[in-house]
């Protein structure tokens, strides 16, 4: 045999057992298949649960119905004293004319007593006389009367001694119910002039009710406002 015989042949051995190991063995029982991919259609998971928040639920506050109690400040407590009759709607007899503003100095009467000394209030450019007395005086309808309290300068809040000036409204007094908030009245007594600062007003229904606790502050005027009876409070500066 020639070399080229030779190289040939051991070509051919080479070959044949190249193509013996490269051939496909027979099938492994044991191998595990590989999964399928996933398809192409929509996702089979079920949507996730939409969360939600529960419902609040608040009780509503009840505001508490207006009270008429009159506004009285932290530091002036109320007094307790009945009031005059307001309840008359026009004078039972002609109003007497109003006498002039006296000079606030002492006086001696014809019995030689020494009469009580002249007391004057102003409110803006409007005077009055202010005297002591009673339902009779008030009906009178001449001056302004001090119903209650202790003599002015004297006054205090705070151990419920109020000085109360009323007046028919009829009489020309009316104002002492509707005057403003921080409104000065100004009270000349023979020995000093005493400020007051109004600080609130109460109304209260029907005219000559009872005025029972309706009087707070060093002073109180009182007066009708209509079918209805108001007061003024005020606080000494």
């Amino acid at each position: 045999m020639t070399a080229r015989g030779c190289v040939a042949a051991a070509l051919s051995v080479v070959c044949a057992a190249l193509l013996t190991g490269c051939g496909a063995g027979p099938a492994d029982p044991q191998a595990v298949r590989a999964p399928a991919p996933p398809s192409a259609g929509p996702a089979s998971r079920p949507p996730a649960p939409v969360r939600t928040t529960p419902p609040v639920t608040t009780t509503p506050t009840r505001t508490p119905p207006p009270t008429r109690t009159p506004p009285g400040p932290t530091r002036r407590p109320a007094t307790s004293l009945s009031g005059p009759d307001f309840s008359r709607t026009t004078p039972a007899a002609p109003p007497a004319k109003r006498s002039p503003t006296p000079t606030p100095v002492a006086s001696t009467g014809s019995d030689g007593r020494r009469a009580a000394p002249a007391i004057t209030l102003r409110i803006g450019t409007w005077s009055a006389r202010i005297v002591r007395g009673g339902q009779d005086t008030i009906d009178a309808c001449r001056d302004a009367v001090q119903w209650a309290g202790p003599d002015f300068g004297n006054e205090d809040g705070y151990k419920m001694r109020t000085i109360v000036v009323v007046g028919h409204d009829y009489c020309g007094f009316s104002q002492f119910a509707t005057l403003p908030v921080s409104t000065v009245v100004t009270v000349e007594t023979p020995r000093t002039v005493l400020r007051y600062k109004v600080y609130a007003r109460h109304l209260t229904p029907g005219r000559g009710t009872p005025a029972h606790g309706l009087y707070w502050g060093d002073l109180t005027l009182q007066s009708c406002v209509g079918p209805d009876t108001g007061f003024t409070y005020l606080m000494r500066t």
